[in-house]
């Protein structure tokens, strides 16, 4: 055989395979998703501070060295199980806001109101953005601030919408939208660790109908230049 016909015969072989059949990279990005089901796992449910990465290797039957060709340490897996968890949720959140039913002002409620159901109807989700991720490090307090921002953002974007349908006043929504963010975010945590009486639906449904109450009110608003408080012209000192 010539060297060009083992090259040709070589090149048609395809990438070499490995266990099961599976390339290195295919194995690679199951051992991924395993290692990313039992971080969601073990996070959720023991906390993350309780868990030591040599647990989350266990459950998802990967060696340790092979959790650190793709993880850098605990907290790196942290990043990754809360990235994950907030992709399917705005994910849910997009669908939901573009689905063209009903009114604006309806669509942005049950928005509302699946996004929560998301969260608490596998009540690991919720713990591990609303709870386990607080406080563990600078790092992970920015990622939390830029999810509340980007949050904050699409509500924001859609009370602009409705302040130019004429529901809502004009005004700048920013504040608002980052706090229903927090709102929303106190109201799961509240769910996941006292004894509220309620269901995941029936509390998704709360955060609904809290909601609307908001924009109810927010109809009746009437934006000010000035605090309150602050003394007007004729009451300024001369």
């Amino acid at each position: 055989m010539t060297d060009s016909a083992r090259t040709s015969t070589t090149s048609n072989r395809g990438p070499k395979r490995g266990y099961r059949g599976l390339s290195a990279e295919e194995l690679r990005r199951q051992r991924h998703q395993r290692l990313i089901a039992a971080g969601t796992a073990l996070f959720g449910e023991r906390g993350y501070a309780a868990t030591p990465i040599e647990a989350v290797c266990s459950q998802a039957k990967v060696s340790t060295r092979h959790f650190y060709e793709q993880f850098g340490g605990r907290e790196s897996i942290l990043h990754a199980v809360y990235d994950a968890l907030v992709a399917e949720m705005e994910t849910i959140i997009r669908a939901s806001l573009t689905s063209g039913r009903d009114t604006l002002t309806q669509r942005v409620a049950d928005t509302i109101e699946s996004a929560i159901h998301y969260l608490l109807v596998d009540p690991r989700r919720g713990r591990i953005i609303c709870i386990e991720a607080v406080g563990v490090s600078e790092a992970m307090e920015k990622k939390r601030r830029e999810t509340t921002h980007a949050l904050a953002d699409i509500i924001q974007r859609y009370a602009e919408l409705m302040a130019e349908s004429g529901m809502l006043p004009e005004r700048n929504y920013r504040l608002p939208g980052v706090a229903l963010v927090g709102m929303f975010n106190e109201l799961v945590a509240e769910w996941l660790t006292e004894d509220t009486g309620l269901s995941a639906a029936e509390m998704a449904r709360e955060a609904k109908i809290l909601f609307r109450a908001m924009i109810f009110g927010a109809q009746h608003y009437e934006a000010t230049d000035r605090p309150d408080d602050a003394p007007s012209a004729e009451q300024a000192p001369g």
